[in-house]
């Protein structure tokens, strides 16, 4: 969830960047000093922004196993079953403490 709500956020500051800036030019037509100057510009915000998500994300590392990325799972102990978490089709990494991919094809709960 916290995941969602962060790239919603910076999804937003994108957008609302993306409005500011004057249209894309075309390779062309880049001026890369311009670019820079607009980079050093936004940096403090988007630096802001990165700083809030950082802090939305301080628990989520310690209670979520790594060998799942796409879905927050706690680690192990104790080992969970695939109708313990109710998700079906996510990838997993080694060491797969839950055994959720008993078959190694690196998706987990299939079916």
């Amino acid at each position: 969830m916290l995941i969602v709500l962060a790239l919603a956020a910076m999804t937003l500051l994108i957008a609302a960047c993306a409005d500011a800036a004057p249209a894309v030019p075309s390779a062309e037509q880049i001026d890369m000093a311009e670019t820079i100057e607009r980079l050093q510009q936004i940096a403090p915000q988007l630096q802001q922004h990165l700083d809030q998500i950082d802090k939305l994300n301080v628990g989520l590392e310690s209670n979520c196993s790594s060998a799942y990325p796409q879905k927050c799972i706690p680690p192990a102990p104790p080992v969970l079953k695939c109708k313990d978490i109710g998700q079906k089709n996510f990838l997993v990494l080694p060491p797969d403490p839950h055994n959720f991919d008993p078959d190694g094809d690196g998706i987990g709960c299939e079916g």
